[in-house]
């Protein structure tokens, strides 16, 4: 084998093994809904709402049929990506922000959950510290609503609400 097939082998499989790492960098959610009635003591058996970096949903009936969306118990989240991945829960559908949301931007490379939807002061950017072996680091802005945490509608990826004058963007 000469030099320059050596060297054109070695190239390939560089790429190949890059554009791996890369892929599994991509952000993604897992959308859980929690009962311990429903589902026994584990009360996470349920199937996930797994959503790829960019894909939101403006109705969460569409993905999960009524069997999740009108099933008790409530959410949580589990969001994987790079550092800035940003999204966004909304209690209604297409996004509307009038009964609630959570907005939700990483501030590291781990994974963060959160097993509390509402939990969080609200109206008021708060950052929270990566906790090891628990979640990453991120910050959250909560816009309450009566059971938030029960009826999660729609979920939009990325930097929305620049139109929502009482919102400022938090200090990374």
């Amino acid at each position: 084998m000469n030099k320059l097939s050596a060297c054109s082998a070695f190239l390939v499989v560089l790429l190949c093994l890059t554009s791996q790492v890369t892929a599994s960098q991509k952000a993604e959610l897992n959308l859980w809904k929690f009962n311990e009635f429903l589902y026994g003591r584990c009360g996470w058996c349920g199937e996930p709402v797994d959503l790829k970096e960019g894909e939101s949903l403006p109705s969460m009936a569409d993905r999960t049929g009524f069997s999740l969306y009108n099933q008790d118990g409530y959410y949580a989240v589990i969001l994987k990506g790079s550092s800035e991945t940003t999204m966004t829960l909304f209690g209604a559908n297409d996004y509307s922000s009038e009964q609630g949301f959570l907005i939700i931007i990483k501030r590291d490379d781990k994974t963060i959950s959160i097993y509390d939807l509402e939990a969080f002061y609200p109206h008021k950017w708060i950052t929270i510290k990566a906790k090891e072996r628990v979640s990453g680091a991120y910050s959250v802005y909560y816009r309450p609503y009566p059971r938030f945490k029960n009826n999660i509608r729609s979920v939009n990826w990325g930097h929305w609400w620049n139109s929502l004058s009482s919102l400022v963007e938090p200090a990374s």
